[in-house]
């Protein structure tokens, strides 16, 4: 290891090195002698390659001069020597090397090799490639930075004739549509599906899902497997969530079904693959690149208004200058593209509303037409109709999913909107454009998430284009920001910059399915709604166990049906309230009087009626009082009818009629935007008073409480309507309507494609699916008469249709 300490001693080297810091030009003693230190940390390096410090310090040197000095010929020829060759071909094609001799055309000419499909791999990243391409291991793993090809790679395995029922597997619904697009466009001959209802028996396709609507597609069709499994962000099987427990049981479940099956894992974030086998008889062939060649420049703006530079090899902070506040640090290095990161959705639309505050109005016919659609469909209050003119978005998981995504969608595609401020929904997201990142709130950002999060930074495609006049995008400024209201009085940013300074993590595995899972890691495994489920890890393992080797067994389709849609985890003791559930199986299954009930009130009768003393999710219980059921059959059938806008309007009635009740202003909102409790005894604060709001307040709130109750419909009432149809307590009619909103079979053909029930609705209404047909791969195709339509439209309804018509 590089002795630091004496390196920080030594004035000459120290006083070089903060000049690279402080982007200050080098004299040229200074010059020869860094390029000397680095050399010599390079033949320490080569002695002995665990010295990954070493080269580390060796490349910073290297780059930094290349930037600050315009001097790039040692960076050319060290990224000939390491294999770098996106790094060597942008100078020598950019002519950033004065004197070009005849060893650099021939060194260069050698980097045709490495091209692949338009990009220039590095020597590791093709190696690695071809590796786990012919490798006849069953089950392979390429571990890379971010923007290191892994979907290049994807696309490579797609190509091979080996496969006929691919899935590939990514944790978000906009990774799934971004995923999508790309491989309809590479593979239009081939059945390309991405919704469990769209697969109709075949033996050749390849579907992009979630973890939950492959499961759901495995559960129904109980003779199907994959052959090929797609494990993107593999490291959440390491996580201790409900979704990370799901992957881990498709996994598993699709193992059982057929040993010989493949399987692709894919993450940045995975110190050792052993930690994400769930059992002895795994063997994972890795393939990982390990140095990362983006070298990130850390500011930090602290709590005595000073900024500061961090030398992360020192563990030094350079002062640099003051300011006044942090709106004023942040606008004086703002860049094109600007994220900033926060925890809370509450947090983050008061950022964007502080931002905006001092940002001019600049009009723009673009930004007003985002600006104008957001107004018709969402509302006129909400945020983001001011906040877009002004060239800013802000995205959280709180906002309704179609919102999300064309906010999403804007951000990458102009240039105009320079400001998103947003959660950690981006670390999952589609890939953004950034090229300057303010963190401010640094609560549970542990290495890894921190590491993710400062790969968003400047991805690889956008470092190496070609309009770019220098490598300066290999260096992204990270910023680390604080202000005593969004980052917290006692917040130490210092330590959190400290977990850059090694770049190395350990692997922390919560998963109790996995087989390095210690029992001292004490797992909270959260429910659907936020809560935390009573169910010990012994008891977790055990039903995941019970599920896979019950898989084809229908002596147990009740119990398994119950526990696959995590419905097992809402009572304390499961096996007790399996025997009152059976019970009440035996009792309605020839029940006329049951088959006359509403839905809703089949699963309150069903499910929570008389289970109170097994029920741990305390909220379910609301769905014993006929206010609660009557809230939501009108909630469901608005959210099936009536566009966003259309329910924030009926939402809006709803606070002004409980407004100044005494018993209704306390409004339940959930601990993302509560404000205070109601019990003495809670810590959370979960409740709002609606009295103290104004509208644009309420308009707000209302649309975070339609993503709230469509989640609770989702994720909770719909997997008690899926278990009653399942045993046939429901009728196929009443499922459909419950879930999709109608009965008509062409209808729930587009529901279950992604488009929304009230898109489907309102295309109903103007006559249009009669203009429509649904084609190969899951594509929507229009006539004329409907493209006539589509023209006419507003840009939000556009933008969700153009995603799934061709």
């Amino acid at each position: 290891m590089i002795n630091t300490a004496l390196l920080k001693e030594d004035e000459r080297f120290s006083n070089a090195i903060k000049k690279l810091f402080l982007n200050e030009v080098l004299d040229q003693d200074e010059l020869t002698f860094l390029l000397s230190c680095a050399i010599l940390f390079l033949k320490k390096y080569e002695k002995d390659s665990r010295e990954k410090n070493c080269l580390s310090f060796a490349y910073f040197i290297l780059l930094k001069v290349a930037l600050v000095n315009k001097y790039y010929l040692p960076l050319y020829d060290i990224s000939i020597n390491m294999g770098w060759y996106p790094i060597s071909r942008f100078i020598f094609e950019k002519e950033l090397i004065e004197d070009i001799e005849v060893f650099h055309v021939v060194s260069d000419a050698r980097v045709d090799k490495f091209e692949f499909e338009g990009i220039v791999e590095t020597y590791k990243q093709k190696n690695n490639r071809l590796d786990l391409l012919n490798s006849d291991v069953d089950e392979k793993a390429y571990i890379a930075p971010t923007s290191f090809g892994k979907s290049k790679l994807i696309q490579e395995f797609l190509k091979k004739k080996d496969y006929n029922r691919i899935a590939i597997i990514v944790p978000t619904k906009s990774l799934l549509t971004q995923t999508y697009n790309t491989v309809k466009d590479l593979f239009d001959e081939r059945k390309i599906i991405f919704h469990d209802e769209m697969y109709q028996g075949e033996d050749n396709f390849i579907a992009i899902f979630t973890q939950e609507r492959a499961l759901r597609l495995l559960s129904k069709n109980k003779d199907m497997s994959f052959d090929l499994l797609v494990i993107d962000e593999a490291h959440n099987l390491m996580d201790k969530d409900v979704r990370s427990i799901l992957l881990l049981r498709l996994i598993r479940r699709n193992k059982f079904r057929n040993h010989d099956c493949n399987i692709l894992y894919l993450s940045p974030l995975i110190s050792n693959i052993e930690n994400i086998k769930f059992s002895n008889s795994q063997n994972i062939f890795e393939r990982k690149i390990d140095f990362n060649i983006k070298e990130p420049s850390i500011h930090l703006y602290d709590s005595d208004k000073n900024y500061y530079l961090y030398n992360r090899y020192f563990d030094d902070y350079y002062k640099v200058e003051s300011y006044s506040d942090f709106l004023d640090y942040i606008f004086s290095h703002e860049k094109n593209k600007n994220f900033f990161y926060l925890r809370k959705p509450k947090r983050v639309e008061q950022l964007a509303s502080n931002i905006c505050s001092v940002l001019p109005i600049d009009f723009d016919e673009e930004l007003q037409v985002i600006s104008e659609s957001l107004a018709r469909n969402i509302h006129k209050d909400f945020y983001c109709v001011d906040f877009v003119r002004k060239g800013l978005i802000y995205l959280h998981g709180k906002l309704p999913d179609i919102i999300k995504e064309y906010l999403e969608y804007k951000f990458k595609n102009l240039s105009k909107i320079k400001y998103l401020v947003s959660n950690s929904v981006i670390l999952e997201g589609v890939n953004l454009p950034i090229d300057n990142l303010y963190i401010l709130n640094i609560y549970s950002l542990d290495s890894k998430k921190l590491i993710n999060l400062v790969g968003r930074v400047n991805r690889l495609n956008e470092v190496f284009d070609k309009n770019n006049s220098g490598l300066y995008k290999l260096n992204p400024d990270i910023h680390f920001v604080y202000d005593s209201y969004f980052t917290g009085e006692s917040a130490k940013l210092r330590n959190t910059i400290k977990k850059i300074k090694s770049g190395v993590f350990k692997d922390k595995v919560d998963n109790p399915v996995l087989l390095n899972y210690s029992d001292e890691n004490k797992l909270d495994v959260l429910g659907e709604g936020g809560e935390k489920n009573v169910s010990s890890e012994n008891i977790i393992k055990i039903r995941e166990d019970f599920l896979i080797v019950n898989d084809l067994n229908d002596d147990f389709k009740f119990k398994c049906s119950l526990i696959e849609s995590k419905i097992d985890s809402i009572y304390f003791d499961f096996d007790l309230a399996y025997k009152v559930l059976e019970s009440k199986f035996i009792k309605y299954k020839s029940n006329k009087n049951w088959m006359e009930l509403d839905i809703i009130d089949k699963i309150s009768i069903f499910f929570i009626d008389g289970m109170d003393e097994y029920i741990a999710n305390k909220n379910l219980l609301r769905l014993n009082k006929e206010k609660a059921r009557n809230f939501y059959r009108m909630f469901n059938e608005n959210k099936h009818k009536l566009n966003v806008n259309q329910n924030i309007r009926f939402l809006l009635k709803y606070f002004y009629s409980i407004q100044d009740s005494y018993a209704g202003k306390n409004f339940y909102v959930g601990a993302s935007y509560g404000e205070f409790s109601i019990n003495d005894n809670s810590f959370s604060k979960n409740y709002i008073d609606l009295s103290t709001k104004d509208e644009k307040e309420l308009v707000n709130i209302a649309l975070i409480k339609i993503k709230i109750e469509s989640d609770f419909l989702s994720f909770v009432l719909y997997k008690f309507a899926n278990v009653l149809y399942d045993i046939g307590l429901v009728s196929e009619d009443e499922y459909n309507l419950f879930t999709y909103g109608s009965i008509s079979k062409e209808t729930n053909d587009y529901v279950r494609l992604g488009l929304s029930s009230n898109i489907v609705a309102s295309l109903e209404r103007n006559d249009q699916l009669k203009n429509l047909s649904l084609g190969r791969n899951g594509v929507v195709r229009p006539n004329e008469k409907f493209i006539d339509f589509f023209e006419k439209q507003d840009d939000l309804f556009k933008f969700e249709l153009s995603k799934f018509i061709n």
